[in-house]
């Protein structure tokens, strides 16, 4: 069986960002019982990424980001139709190398990854598609930045363009329960749910030998992050150096300027990019993950669950990721957050069964080839 990706990034098990590693880690999975094609928008900072996984490749360079009054006009005028968000990802030439990989790798079944891209659904017309949104609709960062008026006028053009797009794929899919029933509700038609895939890494950190120390981590391009953080910093280390004056806060992740001036703040260290995600995980007791904005699957959770590292969170920052008590700890108010993220830093003992709960945990759950195996079964049920 030949699949084709198309992707708005890299899909790379390495990548800095939850989404690359998600995809890149199914990729992982489905090589070893299929033939995979990738399309995908180049972005600057991504590298090449592993070449042995993909028999076909095409790109074209993303042009989102420029800054000048030409691109600036394009935007806009794209913004007549489709959400700003949409807009940017939008490249003409992008068609080119669909139509290129019809016609060279000549795939079974498409798999389009995240809202931006079904607006290329109609290129794929005639092929098989299973269309996975990883947001359950109006991704989290689409805000215009350009007021209130503008947003509620994105809003509107996002559920426009869920209606028109959304309906082209043969199947769709979620990553998250909780997102499957909120789109099947937008569109009137079943969702399926598909769980992210995740590397599990050989060795397991070892949280109670780590110093009084938390960490947050995320791309802080993407909105609720530095929202997060910034609550996490003012509102709740706070409340946790009380009790535990020696404890850091760690906020990890690139593209950290929202959150520069936080490292000004007692016990709150900004880090930036971390190239080694392993060794930055053995250096805390327990990762403090709680968000109050945006949909979809919170790969940083399941992430230091596969590393055998508790996580704090609340409802919304759990989404998908629901790990038994005491490998995830839920609580919503800045006090509970505090006395939650406390449990680990009191006792070493207590933190290494936790993170022991978490990695035999999101074995069951994210280990590639078994959401390879779940992926394939349904692509074979729609080629029937």
């Amino acid at each position: 069986m030949r699949i084709l990706f198309l992707t708005p990034f890299l899909p790379n098990p390495a990548a800095s960002h939850g989404g690359g590693s998600y995809l890149g880690s199914l990729a992982e999975g489905l090589q070893d019982q299929a033939e995979l094609g990738l399309v995908n928008l180049r972005h600057a900072d991504e590298g090449v990424g592993p070449d042995t996984t993909w028999s076909w490749q095409g790109n074209a360079a993303y042009a989102g980001v420029p800054s000048g009054m030409a691109h600036r006009l394009r935007m806009l005028w794209r913004w007549r139709n489709r959400p700003i968000l949409a807009a940017k990802y939008w490249q003409p030439e992008l068609l080119d190398r669909i139509g290129a990989a019809r016609r060279e790798f000549a795939p079974d079944v498409a798999l389009v990854e995240l809202a931006q891209m079904a607006q290329y659904l109609p290129a794929l017309r005639g092929l098989p598609t299973v269309f996975t949104d990883h947001e359950a609709g109006r991704p989290a960062n689409a805000h215009t930045g350009l007021g209130a008026a503008a947003d509620r006028r994105d809003d509107r053009l996002w559920r426009r363009y869920i209606q028109n797009h959304y309906g082209q794929a043969t199947a769709i899919q979620a990553v998250t329960q909780k997102d499957a029933d909120t789109l099947t509700q937008q569109i009137g038609r079943e969702v399926l749910v598909r769980p992210p895939a995740l590397r599990i890494p050989d060795v397991a950190c070892q949280p109670g030998a780590a110093p009084k120390a938390a960490l947050f981590l995320g791309d802080y391009r993407h909105g609720p992050n530095p929202e997060a953080a910034t609550r996490l910093a003012t509102e709740v280390w706070p409340l946790v150096r009380d009790a535990h004056p020696d404890a850091e806060l760690l906020l990890a992740g690139p593209h950290e300027a929202p959150i520069r001036g936080l490292d000004e703040l007692p016990g709150v260290r900004v880090l930036g990019f971390m190239p080694d995600l392993a060794e930055l995980l053995g250096r805390v007791r327990v990762v403090l993950a709680p968000l109050w904005s945006g949909g979809g699957f919170r790969v940083k959770n399941a992430t230091a669950l596969a590393h055998g590292v508790p996580v704090v969170t609340n409802e919304i920052g759990s989404r998908g990721c629901l790990a038994d008590d005491p490998a995830c700890l839920i609580a919503e108010t800045a006090d509970e957050l505090a006395k939650a993220t406390m449990r680990h830093l009191a006792s070493a003992e207590f933190a290494n069964t936790a993170g022991a709960k978490a990695r035999e945990w999101a074995r069951a759950q994210y280990a590639p080839a078994a959401v390879a195996r779940l992926q394939l079964e349904r692509i074979e049920q729609l080629l029937r």
